[in-house]
């Protein structure tokens, strides 16, 4: 699976002195002048085609560097498989030239961006080997660890580490591949590498408290596996940073810091789907039929849950899926658990908020055409039904759209019809307009506009409440029934916009602003996009939407968790880790309070209620987890408005 390693060729001018052997060309010598020129405004097109030239030409004082930055410039220009050819005869030309590694690891980059990963890999340990610029060798350590990491089989990483010839790279190879070993329950695999590596490095140096910490915890995790109590794990694994990944670290992370302390350890059963129903039901089968394996946490996605709901309640196993969304998941009785609000609850919960904290009560919808679009309007629509509003006006688009004019109008059009309130300055009289200096409006902008025989906007003039505030003032209201597709809507409480993307931020926020709907935005989770926000703050300041995860992260919880997890894995502590970690976390919970079989600690999900790292955790209704966020952004930064749970 190809992940995006990030290369990059920084423009680095380096030149050679001539060679007195070495013929001179006037002619080479300005082309490669000019090719160097435009390398370093970023022009790779142009420094091609420059150093081309002299690559072309017989050997001459230029040929070296011709071929440097011709090869570099081919790279920036993505023709990968004619930058390591250039990179090739560079090195057979040019064998003594000391940038030969830097052009090394460049040719890995190539190989890998061609999907030639093993001999990617070959070239990025050479690199990192012999590089004399530690910039490079970092580089090449870097970019080996993530292709081991992603890209390349078990055999394959195997024989690279035999092609090591110094610590660095042995250890990084050795690393990375007990990482991937250790993930795919191939202990025994993991534990060989990382004694090959002990027995070939014996004094203590670069690597060793890593693999020392590593044999350690294989060790620990062999007598786990053969544990009485353990806990199935049912996830699509890709060895890399997919969502199976990413849960399985925090799982093993909660065990971790849970069998620290424990008298009984609690193991854990991998099983690894990838994504195949078939191998998930005869995964889940196997869970099933193990004694020692009291709960299982997976699958991941919805269409998967249900194919393991019967299964999991035939054999009496709690099951929990940390990710799924659907609605109808967790029937009565059943023993599938789902730690994710679906999106029922999700829309439930923002109108719940805007109604029953912010008392809106006039809303339109703008949502996308997709079926998850249509599915969480329709809950909004239908809880806001239940507590007798009707939504005003529904409209739907495509997402990616660049242009919602006709949506956008459709919803002013309906809005406008209950009224929007003007103040025509030609209906006022002096004695009115004086009240109007008197509320605090200049003298002289009220002459302006009476002179001028204008109207305005009611909200502009008297604030947020202008019909109480006209009344009080005895100033006549005009209520207009028809806005064009620029005149400001106000009256609208609220709009409500579930996103299938955050990319749709921007273009959602500006055309809002465009066509003058002044409202309040009200979303779900996919808005929790801090870089969109902040990018489009000038459009969205102020947008209210729902989350299942909120960081508090200066709780000593998070700070724990956070810094247990940098030991173990670059990863960052993101949603979906807490996720595994939550959901690990609140099994151990009930096993700690008594749950020694599957019953008790069914009995015992759906009476705790777990405070996670990302939300609180409880089954007691329906077994699906309602507990939500209710986040603002505001001035640059996500506020929370507290932790809801709609009934």
């Amino acid at each position: 699976m190809k992940t995006g390693l990030a290369f990059v060729v920084v423009a680095v001018v380096f030149v050679s002195s001539a060679h007195s052997q070495i013929p001179f060309s006037q002619t080479d010598e300005t082309s490669f002048t000019l090719g160097l020129q435009s390398f370093k405004q970023g022009d790779y097109s142009t420094s091609y085609l420059y150093f081309k030239q002299v690559m072309d030409d017989s050997l001459n004082q230029r040929s070296e560097e011709a071929f440097y930055y011709g090869a570099r410039s081919l790279f920036n220009l993505r023709r990968y498989s004619e930058s390591s050819a250039a990179i090739d005869t560079f090195l057979v030309r040019f064998p003594s030239d000391e940038r030969r590694y830097e052009m090394m690891y460049l040719l890995g980059a190539d190989y890998y961006e061609l999907g030639k990963y093993p001999s990617a890999a070959s070239r990025f340990i050479v690199a990192s080997d012999s590089a004399f610029d530690p910039t490079v060798r970092d580089r090449a350590v870097a970019s080996l660890r993530s292709l081991i990491d992603t890209n390349i089989g078990f055999d394959e990483v195997e024989a690279a580490f035999e092609q090591c010839k110094t610590r660095l790279s042995a250890s990084t190879v050795a690393l990375a591949f007990a990482r991937r070993a250790y993930d795919s329950d191939r202990l025994s695999d993991a534990a060989k590498m990382l004694h090959e590596f002990s027995a070939r490095y014996p004094q203590p140096g670069t690597g060793t408290t890593e693999i020392t910490r590593w044999l350690a915890r294989i060790v620990d995790d062999s007598l786990r596996n053969n544990a009485q109590v353990r806990i199935g794990v049912l996830l699509p694994l890709e060895y890399g940073s997919g969502v199976g990944d990413k849960l399985l670290l925090g799982i093993q992370l909660a065990l971790d810091g849970y069998n620290e302390t424990a008298q009984t350890k609690i193991g854990m059963t991998v099983r690894n789907y990838a994504g195949n129903i078939v191998t998930l039901s005869s995964s889940m089968r196997a869970l099933a039929k193990d004694p020692n394996v009291k709960a299982v946490i997976g699958p991941v996605f919805s269409g998967e849950v249900s194919q393991v709901v019967s299964l999991a309640g035939s054999a009496g196993l709690p099951t929990i899926t940390p990710t799924a969304t659907q609605v109808g998941l967790t029937a009565e009785g059943s023993y599938v658990f789902q730690a994710n609000p679906n999106y029922m609850t999700r829309a439930d919960a923002i109108a719940d908020f805007a109604v029953d904290v912010l008392h809106l009560k006039r809303f339109a919808i703008l949502a996308p055409s997709d079926s998850y679009g249509k599915t969480i309007a329709g809950y909004f629509a239908t809880r806001l039904n239940s507590k007798g509003i009707s939504v005003i006006s529904s409209a739907e688009y495509e997402s990616g759209s660049t242009d919602l004019v006709d949506q956008i109008g459709k919803i002013k059009t309906a809005a406008a019809l209950a009224g929007e309130p003007y103040v025509d300055f030609t209906k006022l009289t002096k004695p009115q307009q004086a009240k109007l200096a008197e509320f605090g409006i200049p003298s002289a902008y009220v002459d302006s506009v009476a002179n001028s025989k204008g109207t305005l906007d009611a909200y502009d003039l008297l604030g947020s409440n202008p019909v109480h505030i006209a009344d009080s003032l005895g100033i006549p209201i005009t209520m207009r029934t028809t806005l064009d597709q620029f005149e400001a809507l106000r009256s609208l409480d609220a709009v409500f916009i579930p996103l299938t993307s955050s990319k749709d931020i921007g273009v959602i926020g500006a055309q809002l602003a465009y066509y003058n709907v002044k409202t309040q935005i009200l979303g779900t989770d996919d808005w929790y996009d801090v870089n969109q926000l902040s990018n489009n703050d000038l459009y969205v300041d102020g947008i209210i939407f729902c989350s299942d995860t909120y960081f508090n992260t200066v709780s000593p919880a998070f700070t724990a968790a956070s810094d247990s997890l940098s030991q173990i894995s670059d990863m960052e502590l993101d949603r979906t880790v807490a996720y595994g970690f939550d959901t690990a976390s609140l099994i151990l919970s009930a096993i700690k309070s008594g749950g020694t079989n599957r019953s008790d600690i069914y009995n015992a999900l759906r009476a705790e209620a777990y405070p996670g790292l990302h939300s609180m955790i409880s089954f007691a209704k329906d077994n699906s987890n309602h507990y939500l966020y209710i986040l603002q952004f505001k001035k640059g930064n996500i506020v929370d408005l507290g932790e809801v749970n709609p009934n």
